[in-house]
């Protein structure tokens, strides 16, 4: 009978130190892609977004997306905290002869 109850508890245990750990880990590495894809469309609400592609994460730091509209194609960064920042395309610069 003590087997079985000490059995119970470690699972218990267990499952309470796997679902802390989870929470820890999305805390300290990583954003929620759910959360980061209701911004980009929060964001883009007077455009009719086509697609979303993911082209770089870096935990901790950013996440960079690629979001494909009606009118044309943008990149943009999610850093911690959702936040959105554009990207904009340098500017070729033109060697005078």
């Amino acid at each position: 009978m003590s087997f079985k109850y000490s059995l119970i508890y470690t699972l218990l245990i267990g499952f309470v130190f796997i679902f802390l750990f989870k929470l820890a880990y999305e805390f300290f590495y990583g954003e929620n892609q759910e959360k980061q894809m209701r911004k980009i469309h929060k964001y883009f609400h007077k455009e009719t977004i086509k697609k979303i592609d993911r082209l770089e994460h870096v935990p901790r730091k950013y996440t960079m997306y690629q979001v494909v509209t009606d009118k044309e194609t943008k990149k943009i960064k999610l850093k911690p905290g959702y936040k959105v920042i554009k990207m904009v395309a340098k500017e070729q610069k033109r060697k005078n002869k």
